[in-house]
């Protein structure tokens, strides 16, 4: 859903970029791990400013909804499962308008729109977090064999490899992750071993999640839920709704699950905000640090025709991914509604189309989307 936006705001009315830059950067990041929309507007940033204007980009780009997310944290009760629960509705009805115009952009010849449909149907099928990056691999190397169109490329300026980053990214893994498997042998019971095992635990999963938000909250439903039994599933079900709901990166769910964490274990108030502040820096991180340095690399690359010709294949599987979501979401809808007797199905089916059609008209701020969806909910509830 952010890419559409991306190209309204840098595209069409800020003309920092053309929309060609735009599908060359969203293809550079789909092939790096972690949250793949924040990486595409932290390079724009970088391309347009360099380092400093990059790092000011993702700071404004995902504070605001972190601490949204934290507040949420600090004190959910007021939230009620029921009134959200017409959320998931209303997502795969902003999912089903992502893939509608995504699929625009995608250069319109056979072999792309093939990669298109392969990759929505086999990522329904396979639903393995690896599918995503091999999935991405391979439609760029299918589309570099067999497309013999090379985009026209402005005068290449070369920038210089900043290699100090890729090793702040390795050192901290390495520190992180060796800190947390000591702090967990010894069982130490100082103050700071739930914050310390807490970024180790929110670094790994920025630092390894491919496929997006939908990835990301699938893994921390495995780390923080079933694994560490921080949370309950009603917990990170807020969580997941209320991340579509505020404003910014879906990966904002780090700073509420880190939150709700330390909440949950009786921690003070100022721990609790320190678990957001936590998440925040910790999900980030790991992508900031790979685009800083690998995006000389990929500027670099695309001189090359094979590169070139690689982008649009890259690009029509990175959109499939989107409708692998959207039919994921569809079928999860589907089995929860199965389990109720098929409850308020035609309320549902109606905000799916209702989201979609809101959407297409340009016409209703996307607050008020949301909005409409949890009062619907807060209406049914009150039946």
């Amino acid at each position: 859903m952010h890419l559409p936006y991306f190209k309204k705001r840098f595209v069409d009315k800020l003309k920092f970029i053309t929309q060609d830059e735009l599908v060359e950067i969203n293809a550079f990041c789909s092939i790096l791990p972690g949250p793949s929309t924040t990486q595409t507007i932290t390079s724009i940033g970088y391309k347009v400013g360099g380092t400093k204007i990059a790092i000011l980009t993702i700071l404004l780009w995902s504070i605001p909804g972190a601490i949204i997310m934290t507040l949420l944290g600090l004190s959910p009760k007021f939230l009620n499962a029921q009134e959200l629960s017409f959320l998931p509705a209303m997502v795969i009805g902003f999912m089903a308008f992502g893939t509608w115009k995504m699929f625009q952009w995608i250069d319109q010849k056979p072999l792309n729109i093939v990669l298109f449909i392969l990759a929505g149907i086999l990522g329904f099928v396979f639903r393995n977090p690896w599918f995503f990056p091999i999935g991405v691999l391979l439609g760029g190397v299918i589309s570099s064999r067999f497309n013999n169109t090379v985009r026209i490329k402005k005068k290449w300026k070369p920038r210089e490899f900043k290699w100090v980053n890729l090793t702040i990214f390795a050192s901290i893994f390495f520190i992180v992750g060796i800190s947390g498997i000591l702090i967990t042998k010894y069982k130490t019971e100082s103050k700071w071993k739930q914050p310390v095992v807490l970024f180790e635990n929110t670094y790994r999963l920025g630092a390894l999640s491919f496929g997006g938000g939908n990835v990301f909250a699938a893994m921390t439903m495995e780390q923080y839920v079933h694994h560490t039994k921080r949370m309950d599933i009603q917990d990170l079900n807020i969580g997941i709704a209320a991340s579509q709901a505020v404003p910014g990166p879906n990966f904002n769910l780090a700073a509420y699950s880190n939150t709700v964490a330390l909440r949950n274990q009786n921690s003070p108030k100022s721990m609790q905000i320190l678990g957001g502040i936590i998440g925040l820096i910790g999900v980030f991180l790991p992508g900031t640090l790979l685009v800083l340095f690998a995006f000389p690399i990929w500027d670099r690359l695309q001189t090359f025709s094979a590169i070139n010709r690689a982008v649009p294949g890259i690009f029509a599987v990175s959109v499939g991914f989107i409708l692998t979501a959207c039919l994921l979401l569809g079928n999860e809808l589907w089995h929860t509604l199965k389990n109720t007797q098929f409850e308020n199905i035609w309320i549902h089916l109606g905000l799916i189309i209702a989201t979609f059609f809101m959407l297409i008209s340009e016409k209703i701020p996307t607050p008020f989307i949301v909005l409409f969806a949890v009062a619907i909910g807060w209406f049914v509830s009150l039946n």
